[in-house]
């Protein structure tokens, strides 16, 4: 399967709502706000990198810190530990974006 472009949304640990949109060229944009964000929202943007096995890495711009989903399925991404280790089974849903139709 290959990453397609598209805007994926769920609500991550700890209740945090996150907006992810992949672009065609191989850019990103994620947003992402906590329910004690009063003042608004964190934004990154950046470009992405697929690997072998449905693995995307967003590479941070600023800090260095790459964060990683795995596809799920053509609707859904699920965000990942960086060594590719997916949730437990009983938590998996927890870490799933939706992608928006």
């Amino acid at each position: 399967m290959n990453f397609i472009a598209g805007t994926y949304n769920g609500v991550l640990p700890p209740n945090v709502e996150t907006t992810l949109t992949l672009n065609a060229d191989g850019t990103y944009r994620l947003k992402q706000k906590s329910p004690n964000d009063t003042d608004g929202c964190e934004v990154l943007n950046g470009v992405f990198k697929v690997f072998d096995e449905s693995v995307l890495m967003l590479e941070h711009p600023a800090s260095g810190d790459n964060i990683f989903y795995k596809e799920k399925n053509d609707s859904s991404i699920i965000l990942i530990e960086s060594f590719g280790n997916e949730p437990s089974a009983k938590n998996i849903k927890l870490y799933v974006l939706k992608k928006k139709v």
